[in-house]
């Protein structure tokens, strides 16, 4: 195989907390300082579902277990701030953003 693999988990949850977390809908296999990128979760889609704020954000993460991990500022590191944001509804998804590339012959 070669390129990326895909690394794409459904969204359950995303908390209205200090540090945002995202709860994914299956167990997850990304690592602690990852970067993830979240998508499909704005009111854009057909279904609002809440969470514009980081609609299409790239996100360094720390997990906190097989399901749950909390976001930082891909800079800062400092974790995201979510308690104003519009409460998330439904849906979305979390890609890890690959570092790495395998190429082969």
């Amino acid at each position: 195989m070669s390129g990326q693999e895909e690394h794409r988990f459904n969204i359950n949850n995303i908390t209205n907390a200090k540090p945002c977390v995202v709860i994914t809908s299956t167990a997850h296999d990304f690592s602690t300082y990852d970067f993830v990128r979240i998508m499909d979760v704005n009111g854009r889609m057909p279904i609002p579902r809440g969470m514009d704020q980081i609609d299409g954000g790239k996100f360094r993460i720390i997990v906190i277990d097989t399901t749950n991990f909390s976001l930082q500022d891909p800079i800062t590191f400092e974790d995201i701030d979510s308690t104003n944001f519009t409460p998330y509804v439904t849906g979305g998804n979390v890609n890890l953003i690959e570092k790495t590339f395998v190429y082969e012959a």
